[in-house]
């Protein structure tokens, strides 16, 4: 007696070629739009550290998105569950990381993301967080989690070192203005467009000319405490504000970066 062939059902595959080509086509489209912000940003201004992290968190959402599904279909839940947690993370700090001409389509989420989660609005807190979830990715045995974990992990080490020592040199230039008039005058002679806010360019040059000397990734993490409001515009409200608030003896947390 003949054996009835396999129906199509088995022998059909989980994902069609023209399925793959499709898939296979986004992907491209992200990495080609991701350069291009890339690119952008840098030349925007020194903002180190956020590009890494910007970088990084695209890497968590491919690679542990790639994971859920393999995960699942191989009955490791566990690991599902923590590539989930990932890709979730990884939107989290795409969103806090974009760079800001970008951002107009999600400011409300990056907004709401620095409001609820506090910590995230300094660099040291998003240090911890970037480390944290660099040695969740690496608890999946293999090669990409490991890169991408290991290189999470260094992007957090690195703006936990930038953070301390921007918050020292903050105090320097804190005491290295004496005056509102004196603060007034450097203001608008480094706010070179007159628009009465400071891009990082101008920050820079800024804090240069008050002799404090701040490394790229120290001038994007003052930047982005000081920026009070997430708009990734530095008013001069908002740093006469931080300034005033030392000047009363109150500043507190202010010096934390």
């Amino acid at each position: 007696m003949s054996s009835s062939p396999p129906s199509q059902t088995e022998s059909a595959p989980l994902i069609s070629s023209s399925q793959a080509q499709v898939a296979a086509a986004a992907g491209v489209s992200v990495i080609n739009e991701a350069s291009s912000k890339i690119k952008k940003a840098t030349q925007d201004g020194p903002l180190t550290f956020r590009i890494l992290g910007f970088i990084g968190g695209i890497a968590m959402i491919v690679s542990n998105g790639l994971g859920i599904v393999d995960r699942f279909m191989s009955f490791n839940f566990t690991g599902s569950l923590v590539a989930i947690y990932g890709c979730l993370f990884g939107i989290m700090i795409t969103l806090l990381e974009m760079p800001s001409i970008y951002c107009c389509k999600s400011g409300n989420a990056h907004a709401s993301i620095r409001y609820y989660c506090r910590f995230l609005e300094y660099t040291w807190g998003r240090g911890v967080f970037f480390f944290f979830v660099g040695s969740l990715q690496v608890t999946n045995f293999n090669m990409l989690d490991w890169v991408v974990g290991g290189f999470m992990m260094f992007v957090g080490f690195t703006a936990i070192v930038a953070g301390m020592a921007a918050a020292k040199n903050l105090r320097l230039l804190r005491f290295s203005i004496k005056s509102e008039e004196d603060l007034k005058k450097k203001w608008d002679q480094y706010d070179a467009d007159g628009n009465g806010a400071m891009d990082v360019k101008e920050l820079s040059a800024f804090v240069r000319d008050s002799g404090i000397n701040m490394t790229t990734n120290e001038i994007a993490s003052t930047y982005m405490t000081l920026d009070k409001n997430f708009d990734d515009r530095l008013t001069y409200e908002e740093f006469y504000m931080w300034w005033k608030s030392h000047d009363d003896g109150h500043g507190g947390n202010e010096y934390s970066v």
